[in-house]
C-alpha cells in the first residue's frame, strides 16, 4: 500500500526563435534533440536574414566587401570559405559576383530586392536539405514556422520538408497528447515587415485556430508575438527617426507585444505560451496557470539561445529552462 505510483510520462520541448538566417544558429538548433534529449523541436518565426553581403571577385584572386560599414576581404578560396562563413553566422547572405554585376547592383537598386529573395530561398532550401538529413533517425516531431519578417511565400520551402512540419498549417498533436496551435504574424512594426496584421485580425486567426482545439487548457501556444505587458515584450523606445529613446537613466523601454495574444492567454490558460519577436526580452512569465517564455536571440553572435521546457499532465509545466551557447 505504501508502493509509490509511476510517474506521469513528461514531453520535453525545445522552442528556439528568431535565427534571422544565422547558419550557425540554425546548425545548433538541429542538434539541440540529441543534445537535449527533446521529445519536440520547434523553431519559431523570423527564419531568414535581412542583409546581403556582395563580394566582389578582383582580377588577382581577390574578393571584397563592406561588414557592419568596414571593409573586409579574402585573399585565396580558403579565405573566401572563411569570410563567407563569418557572413552566414551573423545570419546575412554572401553573394560573390563579378564588378560588373556590383556596378548594376548599384546603379539599379531594384535588383536588390531580387538578389536578396534569392538569397533567402538558396538558404532556407538548404537548411531544409539538412533537416531531411539530420533529423529522421532521431524520429523527434519537428516543427518550424515564419515570422514577421519572413516572406510568405517560403512556406511552401518548408512544406517540401520529409523531416519538418510547416507549424502554421495545421494544429498538431504533440507526444504527451499536447496540441501545439502557431502563428507567426506579428502587430504593426515601424518596418512595415511582409507578415503584419492588426490586433483585431490577430484575434480572428487564433480564435480560429483555438476553436478547432480538444483540450485547449493542454495546448501550446507557440505565438510568435508575445503578449503586452510582460516581460517577453519590453523593448528599446523609439523616437520618429527609429532611434533609441536615451535619458538620463539610460535606454527607455516600452511594451511592443501583443494585447490579443495576452487576452487569448489569459481567457483560454493553455499549459504553455512560446513566444519571441523581442530579441532583448529573454524571458518567462507566468499569466496565471500559463507559462510564457521568450528565450529571445543573439543570431548576430551565432549563439543560439532557446528553451526547455518539459510538460506532464499532472502539474503542467514541470521545469523549465532557458538556455544559452
Amino acid at each position: 500500500m505504501f508502493r509509490r505510483g509511476r510517474k506521469s510520462p513528461r514531453t520535453r520541448i525545445f522552442f528556439a526563435t528568431d535565427v534571422h538566417g544565422s547558419e550557425q544558429c540554425f546548425r545548433k538548433w538541429l542538434n539541440a534533440a540529441r543534445v537535449y534529449q527533446a521529445d519536440v523541436l520547434i523553431l519559431g518565426g523570423d527564419i531568414t536574414g535581412k542583409v546581403v553581403v556582395p563580394l566582389v571577385a578582383g582580377e588577382d584572386g581577390t574578393w571584397s566587401g563592406e561588414l557592419h560599414g568596414r571593409p573586409v576581404g579574402a585573399s585565396g578560396e580558403d579565405e573566401l570559405r572563411e569570410l563567407r562563413k563569418q557572413i552566414r553566422t551573423m545570419g546575412r547572405y554572401d553573394v560573390v559576383m563579378a564588378p560588373e554585376e556590383k556596378r548594376a547592383l548599384d546603379t539599379e537598386p531594384e535588383r536588390l530586392e531580387g538578389l536578396f529573395r534569392a538569397a533567402m530561398l538558396e538558404s532556407l532550401e538548404r537548411w531544409v536539405a539538412l533537416a531531411d538529413e539530420r533529423l529522421p533517425e532521431l524520429g523527434v516531431p519537428t516543427f518550424m514556422m515564419l515570422g514577421n519578417d519572413d516572406f510568405p511565400e517560403l512556406a511552401d520551402v518548408i512544406r517540401g520538408s520529409e523531416a519538418v512540419k510547416n507549424a502554421e498549417d495545421a494544429v498538431y498533436e504533440l507526444p504527451g497528447r499536447y496540441e501545439l496551435l502557431s502563428n507567426g504574424y506579428s502587430t504593426p512594426t515601424p518596418w512595415n515587415t511582409p507578415r503584419e496584421v492588426s490586433e483585431e485580425q490577430l484575434e480572428a486567426q487564433l480564435r480560429a485556430a483555438i476553436s478547432s482545439l480538444r483540450e485547449p487548457e493542454w495546448a501550446v501556444f507557440n505565438v510568435h508575438c508575445p503578449p503586452i505587458d510582460t516581460h517577453l515584450d519590453q523593448a528599446p523606445k523609439l523616437d520618429d527617426e527609429l532611434r533609441p529613446v536615451v535619458e538620463v537613466s539610460g535606454i527607455q523601454l516600452t511594451s511592443v507585444g501583443s494585447t490579443a495574444v495576452r487576452a487569448l492567454v489569459e481567457e483560454v490558460q493553455p499549459v504553455l505560451g512560446l513566444h519571441g519577436h523581442v530579441h532583448e526580452a529573454a524571458a518567462a512569465q507566468s499569466l496565471g496557470r500559463t507559462l510564457c517564455v521568450n528565450p529571445g536571440s543573439e543570431y548576430g553572435e551565432g549563439i543560439l539561445r532557446g528553451a526547455i521546457v518539459e510538460l506532464d499532465r499532472e502539474r503542467g509545466v514541470r521545469r523549465w529552462q532557458l538556455t544559452h551557447g
